[in-house]
């Protein structure tokens, strides 16, 4: 069978009850890459070879990594239902190196500086929650004052707000570590308490992701003030809170981490003075011992 048969008759509809962002970006991993050099191919004629030769000719080696995650998808529901017997998913599938993905962040006196810019503007209470709980874009952009507890100092995310082929989706946190209840700082509670006043709905209004994107964007230019794409915001946190000595664990729980190997990847980088400290402890011991 095609594989462009198999996708049309039998993968497009098994995706039907997948969360409509997770579509999409399936749709367009096929539409880009996988359908010009796959579609018209027999699956029974699909080799281990072939697929290396294809993912070696991306310029990005993570839309490769997605699309083949896409295609072992694909290939694997083919076998299953019987419309090939070529599993070649089990075989070695040698992918191209991810690079070391090091989102830039704030330090300490931007974030300052940052959080001081947006003190009185509209953007202000979800600048506050981005920054000081470490939630992600999608999380931010959906969260109610309801879902604020000032009085114990935390915000639920309950919900995630997503921009998708021109139109909001509004769907629930994808994971249990996703579902979560976490603190804030006292000046953000406190400085929140003074901003609910009389308010419902979300924290950024009738605005959507694009726009709270752009308007931040354009308050930060305009004001000269340091900044990072809203998405780093939750970086600077998870970076920053690691740097003022919190647990590791805690930190990924915060983020809402399913795996601690996630937050050390991207959040555990030491700084200098701190590997050069464990460099005198570790002399102290050599020495000692000695």
């Amino acid at each position: 069978m095609l594989l462009g048969e198999f996708v049309e008759n039998v993968w497009w509809p098994s995706c039907a009850k997948l969360r409509e962002c997770t579509r999409v970006g399936y749709e367009s991993a096929y539409r880009c890459h996988l359908k010009p050099r796959w579609a018209d191919m027999d699956m029974e004629s699909i080799s281990a070879s072939d697929i290396e030769d294809w993912l070696g000719s991306f310029a990005q080696t993570g839309a490769a990594r997605k699309a083949w995650a896409v295609f072992r998808a694909i290939l694997r529901l083919a076998f299953r239902k019987g419309a090939t017997d070529n599993d070649v998913t089990r075989r070695e599938i040698r992918l191209p190196r991810p690079r070391r993905y090091e989102p830039r962040v704030l330090d300490v006196r931007q974030t300052r500086r940052l959080l001081k810019g947006f003190y009185g503007h509209p953007l202000e209470a979800w600048l506050l929650v981005s920054v000081c709980a470490g939630l992600r874009r999608c999380e931010s952009v959906g969260i109610e004052w309801q879902d604020l507890d000032l009085r114990r100092g935390t915000v639920t995310v309950k919900r995630s707000v997503q921009w998708v082929a021109g139109h909001e989706t509004v769907t629930a946190p994808k994971t249990d570590q996703s579902r979560r209840t976490v603190a804030l700082p006292r000046f953000a509670v406190k400085r929140l308490a003074q901003l609910k006043r009389g308010r419902s709905g979300r924290l950024v209004g009738g605005l959507n992701a694009n726009q709270v994107a752009s308007r931040y964007a354009s308050w930060c230019r305009r004001m000269s003030l340091p900044s990072v794409p809203p998405r780093n915001l939750r970086h600077t946190f998870g970076t920053l809170a690691i740097a003022a000595g919190a647990d590791i664990s805690v930190v990924a729980r915060q983020l809402g981490h399913s795996d601690i190997k996630t937050t050390a990847r991207y959040y555990l980088r030491p700084d200098l003075s701190v590997l050069r400290d464990m460099q005198r402890a570790w002399e102290r011991l050599i020495v000692g011992a000695a």
